[in-house]
């Protein structure tokens, strides 16, 4: 890091990690890059160290876990622990969310991330830093039943548990003026775009979390994971309140990119980094009908916001 008086955190999501030997591929036919699992991680610690970041916040799906996937039980555990024991080798210390991708496959059961991250269930962290007050929210509180009653007991869409919003009301009632940054998985709001929104994309309460947010203000922006692409929209949830909110894109799809931003007393700077992997890159833009949406406009790869 070059200038002291900055901090420059790494934002990484959906690495869906999975050294297997084909490609995934969706139903829409987008091609997902798992057989270059190794590479694409190696290649990201080399890029991380090259920036000397101060943090990294990994945002969920680690790996392949959950539903859909079909990841047997036995790998995905060892994923876990070989993902986790990777990120550990780096200087900057490494915070991660859960995302529905990272329960054990079959069950739904996070305990594995729990336990490797030193988390209580269903429950987040916040962390200060000299320029804001960071809040990971955990949007994987679903209850049993709701588990139970979802498809490969992997409930897509987000829900912030009742114990998670006291949580988050605590700290954002003790930021003390610092701007608040929060991090999820699933989204609390849509993109405005115009590609289609499906409400797995969601945390089905967010305007509960919503509630919170604008009664107790200071929330800059909110950096989402989850759904393979790149979104920065701002809106007003006050009229003297406005908060950004961005969707960082996967690591495992086209761009194959992690976003890195710099944050001073006054600015949030966030700068889209793509791994210089082109041909991996090509491969996952020309699948399916053409994934070049996912990387959103261009605006939103240089993009900076106030923090005061």
């Amino acid at each position: 890091m070059s200038d002291p008086a900055a901090t420059v955190i790494a934002l990484v999501t959906d690495t869906h990690f999975w050294q297997r030997p084909q490609p995934v591929i969706m139903a829409d036919g987008a091609l997902q890059l798992q057989p270059w699992s190794e590479q694409l991680l190696e290649t990201l610690m080399t890029e991380l160290t090259a920036a000397q970041v101060d943090l990294v916040v990994h945002l969920g799906d680690q790996s392949c876990g959950g539903g859909s996937y079909a990841m047997p039980p036995d790998e995905f555990v060892a994923t876990l622990h070989h993902i986790h024991a990777q990120l550990q080798t780096l200087d900057a210390p490494v915070i991660a969310l859960p995302g529905n991708h990272d329960a054990r496959p079959g069950d739904g059961d996070l305990n594995d991330f729990y336990t490797l991250w030193q988390y209580e269930p269903g429950l987040g962290k916040t962390i200060d830093l000299p320029h804001a007050h960071l809040i990971l929210l955990n949007a994987m509180g679903h209850t049993p039943a709701q588990i139970a009653a979802a498809q490969d007991h992997d409930p897509v869409y987000g829900w912030v548990n009742a114990a998670e919003l006291q949580r988050l009301d605590a700290a954002l009632a003790t930021a003390d003026g610092r701007p608040v940054l929060i991090f999820t998985h699933q989204l609390l709001q849509p993109w405005q775009d115009g590609r289609p929104w499906y409400d797995y994309f969601g945390i089905a309460n967010a305007a509960e979390v919503l509630e919170v947010i604008e009664r107790r203000g200071g929330v800059r922006a909110v950096f989402q994971g989850h759904a393979h692409r790149l979104n920065i929209q701002e809106l007003r949830y006050a009229p003297d309140q406005a908060c950004v909110f961005g969707v960082m894109p996967a690591l495992i799809e086209y761009p194959v990119a992690w976003m890195q931003m710099t944050l001073t007393a006054s600015q949030a700077h966030c700068v889209l980094q793509r791994l210089p992997l082109e041909a991996l890159a090509d491969l996952s833009a020309h699948s399916g009908d053409g994934q070049s949406w996912r990387q959103g406009e261009s605006a939103w790869w240089d993009y900076q916001f106030s923090l005061q």
